[in-house]
């Protein structure tokens, strides 16, 4: 299978000590992989190493076969991503921010606006403001955006967080949906356990900066535990275990 993103030995630190350390694990074509995690476990770092809106330290990332740092361009030009916030213009429509942005791109039509609102159902409100959305409504605009380029990797950060029962069964049957209707490969995080099990074919458990699983089938830990939930407590309390030693 064709792999989409290649991430090895990615270590980063903050000025306060904090960071990522010897990261690795590898995202094929169709994954939906989800990056399990406590807050402050260092998810997002790693995001924002891989889309380069951080300088890591050491290490390799590849996506699509191009190496981030040598061929930023080429790596970016099939990947969406939203982390750690939603941003789109609140004084605009929902259309007018996708007509914006599609302007960064040269073959995205007024046609592809309409359908790509259709795709998150925010068509009916195309021309309402973006202030007077819910938070999941806004979600949805900016998984819009994400997917705009016709992305083949799209990153989310938290997607569902903070959203409500209905914002998050919508977002949920988005992404499984879009993954298997267009083959859209989607590496998120979350720290909620349930949604990951839900959405997600493969699982890595990230804790204190640290890879504690890299990318292993849901269905097959579900083979030993009971849950996702009973693994990753039980992966996370080892970890506990071994740090008091």
């Amino acid at each position: 299978m064709e792999k989409i993103l290649e991430v090895n030995s990615l270590t980063k630190f903050y000025k306060n000590g904090r960071g990522i350390k010897d990261i690795s694990f590898d995202i094929y074509k169709g994954d939906i992989f989800g990056f399990l995690g406590p807050n402050g476990a260092g998810k997002t770092t790693v995001m924002k190493s891989i889309t380069g809106l951080n300088m890591f330290k050491s290490g390799k990332v590849k996506i699509l076969g191009f190496n981030i740092k040598t061929q930023f361009e080429k790596a970016l030009e099939k990947v969406g991503a939203i982390i750690e916030t939603a941003d789109a213009y609140e004084y605009m429509s929902a259309y007018n921010n996708l007509k914006i942005a599609s302007r960064f791109y040269s073959d995205i039509k007024k046609s592809d606006i309409d359908k790509m609102l259709d795709v998150v159902e925010l068509k009916e409100f195309k021309n309402e403001k973006v202030s007077k959305f819910s938070l999941g409504m806004k979600q949805r605009l900016a998984l819009a955006l994400a997917l705009l380029s016709k992305p083949e990797l799209v990153i989310l950060d938290e997607p569902t967080n903070g959203l409500d029962i209905e914002g998050t069964v919508q977002m949920r049957n988005l992404i499984i949906k879009l993954a298997d209707n267009k083959q859209t490969t989607f590496f998120i995080s979350s720290h909620l356990v349930h949604e990951i099990e839900i959405i997600c074919n493969k699982v890595a458990i990230i804790y204190k900066g640290e890879l504690i699983n890299s990318g292993e089938k849901v269905t097959n830990i579900k083979k030993r535990y009971a849950s996702l939930e009973d693994f990753y407590m039980s992966e996370i309390n080892k970890r506990r275990h071994q740090s008091n030693e």
